[in-house]
């Protein structure tokens, strides 16, 4: 963090590992404080993000932004806390997102994708304050977002 006028002041909120006195899980959050906005990147699996934010001093519920990075359950779990405690704030997201998404190891299949409850609290977000992204935009001055990132894959012969 920077005491610089302007410097952007970020707080990872979620994530693997912790320190003491904060939750860990599989997923990620990020508090963004820039450009007069504050931005909740990704909201974890859920659990940890409202004890961490409140053990940190983040005040989730005041987030102008929401972005949702991909449509996984580790990074969208949260979705329904922060759009309920924030009922102002406005949510960037691809038109996939909510999207069902699935695992497969050893030939079995496990969902991965956005929990139904974040799914539904999507749907509530008022259509001014739902922004379906699929390109590069700015959300705020000096604040951007990249749009997709082409997944590019090898294919493997057998």
């Amino acid at each position: 963090m920077s005491d610089v006028v302007g410097a952007p002041r970020i707080t990872i909120l979620v994530d693997n590992k912790a320190n003491d006195g904060l939750l860990a899980e599989h997923g990620f959050s990020v508090w963004i404080e820039a450009a007069g906005q504050r931005l909740l990147f990704d909201t974890g699996q859920g659990p940890a993000l409202a004890s961490n934010a409140d053990k940190l001093g983040v005040a989730v519920h005041s987030a102008d932004t929401l972005v949702l990075s991909h449509g996984h359950y580790d990074h969208t779990g949260g979705v329904p806390l922060v759009i309920e405690s924030a009922p102002a704030v406005h949510v960037f997201c691809h038109p996939a997102v909510p999207t069902s998404r699935y695992s497969i190891r050893n030939g079995a299949a496990r969902p991965i994708g956005m929990p139904e409850s974040a799914r539904l609290a999507l749907e509530r977000v008022p259509p001014e304050r739902l922004h379906w992204t699929t390109q590069p935009i700015e959300i705020a001055p000096g604040i951007g977002l990249t749009g997709p990132i082409p997944r590019l894959r090898a294919c493997l012969k057998s």
